[in-house]
């Protein structure tokens, strides 16, 4: 039987499942924590937002904040498997007792204040309130989209990271990066310190007319360089005004993961206003690992779940893809996306380097049928079709082997079904 509160859940309106977006505005977020007595001013935070890399970053800093000692809840999203975890304290997703309970203060909170809330600011409040009864030092906080009206924009945060900024969420934010950026700008308070990945300094003054008291961005006053590649990740050599970093270890492949390192480290450091320690920094670095960020999850073949669901993140996949060991077996791409999501393009590079594509369906009633997709995709064979995203890692790794790769893409909705497909026998992670 299904509690309370998970059934008052399925009646909110949901951004993540209907696609449908609210009007902008931040005034009944306001009205519902102060209904449950503004926890979100109970402890101090850092706000990350960008197109991609946010999460990583977001657990990243997290995770060196903690590790100086400092009493820390993490707020991300979306979930792969569990709703608990978007909710995590000292690096650890929350008990599904007191989720439950936190959301059960927040629906009468909004019953008791007359409000009709949405799903995402009933969870955010929640986590809030999880974080000033934990009484926690600092919050790192994941924006869920965009940034500007964003219901986790209510908090005061000193330090505001901007990972990147790409094209999507354009129906909403408008169609240029510039239009975007502004959106993403909006979480920067005046007299805040900005750490910032986007490299186009075209875009740079659209984030200082939020003047923030510092800028810390990559290529500036942030530096990263002599990356060497190793098994299982990076070497790196990493630059903040704080101190210097070399040979810092860096988990999982690409360039990106880097990025996200020195973003999380400079977050910190400013955090604290002292330079952390390069082994802190590179025990960090090997440890953070995230459900679906180019996640390898079984060894024979090669199993990788990532949940890149926009154009950039796609190629970054790419790339990264090309720094695992060669698979000596077949090539199978598995991917599936959300209605409203032109990935085709993207997509149709990856099957360039796959012997076999298999497009299914993620489970949302957003999911875009995999015979369009397929169509869209315009591969020289055609894919196969197995709705069942489950079903579709099955078969892919049936056509792999033990020597070949299977990668399952496009959209984390559809990771945790297709993690069900995954053998129990040895060889999983």
């Amino acid at each position: 039987m299904r509690s309370p509160v998970a059934a008052y859940l399925d009646t909110l309106r949901d951004h993540e499942r209907s696609g449908m977006a609210e009007p902008p505005g931040l005034e009944r977020m306001r009205s519902l924590l102060r209904a449950i007595g503004d926890p979100q001013t109970w402890f101090r935070s850092v706000h990350v937002t960008g197109t991609n890399g946010k999460g990583t970053v977001s657990v990243a800093t997290a995770g060196l904040l903690a590790d100086q000692g400092l009493a820390v809840g993490t707020y991300t999203s979306p979930h792969v498997d569990r709703l608990t975890e978007r909710v995590a304290l000292q690096g650890h997703s929350v008990q599904d007792a007191d989720l439950d309970f936190a959301l059960g203060v927040i629906r009468d909170g909004a019953s008791s204040a007359g409000l009709a809330p949405t799903w995402f600011e009933v969870i955010t409040a929640a986590a809030f309130w999880l974080f000033a009864e934990y009484k926690i030092d600092v919050a790192v906080v994941e924006v869920g989209m965009l940034g500007r009206w964003d219901a986790t924009n209510v908090i005061d945060a000193d330090i505001a990271v901007v990972t990147n900024v790409e094209l999507d969420h354009a129906e909403l934010a408008g169609p240029r990066r510039a239009d975007i950026a502004r959106e993403k700008a909006g979480i920067v308070k005046i007299g805040s310190t900005l750490v910032l990945g986007e490299r186009d300094s075209a875009l740079r003054p659209i984030f200082t007319a939020e003047q923030p008291a510092r800028v810390l961005a990559i290529g500036d006053e942030l530096g990263i360089s002599g990356r060497r590649i190793v098994p299982g990740g990076s070497v790196v050599d990493l630059v903040t005004p704080r101190a210097e970093h070399r040979g810092v270890r860096v988990r999982g492949p690409g360039q990106h993961n880097c990025d996200n390192i020195l973003l999380a480290v400079a977050a910190a450091e400013e955090y604290l206003s002292s330079p952390l320690s390069t082994e802190d920094i590179d025990h960090l670095g090997t440890r953070i690992r995230l459900p679906g960020r180019t996640e390898i999850v079984h060894e024979s073949p090669l199993v990788v779940l990532d949940g890149a669901h926009n154009p950039a993140a796609l190629l970054a996949l790419g790339k990264a893809l090309t720094e695992l060991p060669h698979a000596a077996g077949p090539r199978v791409l598995v991917c599936g996306a959300l209605r409203g999501r032109d990935l085709a393009p993207a997509l149709a590079r990856l099957a360039k380097d796959v012997e076999s594509v298999i497009v299914c369906e993620p489970p949302s009633p957003r999911a875009m049928p995999a015979a369009h997709l397929s169509a869209a995709l315009g591969w020289a064979q055609a894919p196969r079709l197995i709705a069942d995203p489950a079903d579709a890692l099955r078969a892919a790794l049936t056509t792999a082997g033990t020597l070949g790769m299977v990668v399952v893409t496009g959209s984390l909705h559809l990771l945790h079904r297709a993690r069900r497909g995954l053998p129990s026998a040895p060889g999983s992670r």
